[in-house]
């Protein structure tokens, strides 16, 4: 059979980057007596789905914690060090990463992410390979999340995709699930190695 894919659409977290929020509050307030108190109440909570979608500020979200745990200002500024910093301490998956460069050479590469818009901007200013990439839909920016399907018919009809010529790769099922309803091809990402393996059923060899 003819090979139709032309377009490779990306995750982010957990695919070209590992994402452990445990890991970033140790590196960002290792001395914090709140660690689990960030885990549970920012980084687990809906505050972060909120401002990934572009719901809410950063600043609301502060305030809303304050009044309803009394956080001391100290608190409130480790809150802040933790959004505006937590991409620093991302770990980039270096063989996702060689992937990502040797398809470019072949193919067209999309970038679809749940990520608040200045966080994003940081990751691209300090991994600028990433703006290789032929377009970028990030989820604060459209005010639309993935597995929302509207986030999906926003990137295919933004950039002009044909759903059966590309092939999204994320480590969510439920993000895998709502691209198949599109009829995008799809590989649910859990490792490199796996990842190329897939990719092969699509005729593409790396």
């Amino acid at each position: 059979m003819k090979q139709t894919i032309k377009h490779i659409i990306f995750d982010i977290g957990n695919v070209l980057f590992k994402y452990n929020p445990t890991h970033i509050i140790e590196c960002l307030t290792p001395e914090s007596k709140y660690k689990k108190f960030y885990l549970e109440q920012l980084f687990n909570s809906d505050y972060w789905q909120q401002m990934d979608r572009g719901d809410i500020s950063l600043e609301r979200v502060k305030k809303q914690l304050t009044e309803k745990h009394h956080l001391t200002e100290n608190e409130q500024n480790e809150i802040t060090t933790l959004v505006n910093n937590f991409t620093k301490h991302l770990i980039l998956d270096d063989d996702m990463k060689h992937l990502f460069n040797t398809l470019n050479h072949r193919y067209n590469l999309y970038i679809l992410s749940n990520f608040q818009s200045k966080p994003f901007q940081q990751l691209l200013k300090h991994n600028p390979f990433l703006t290789k990439a032929k377009g970028i839909v990030v989820s604060a920016n459209v005010m639309m999340k993935k597995p929302e399907i509207g986030i999906y018919h926003f990137l295919l009809s933004q950039y002009r995709l044909l759903p059966h010529e590309c092939i999204f790769i994320d480590d969510m099922k439920d993000n895998i699930k709502t691209a198949k309803k599109l009829l995008i091809k799809t590989i649910h990402f859990k490792s490199s190695t796996q990842t190329i393996k897939e990719l092969e059923n699509y005729n593409i060899t790396i």
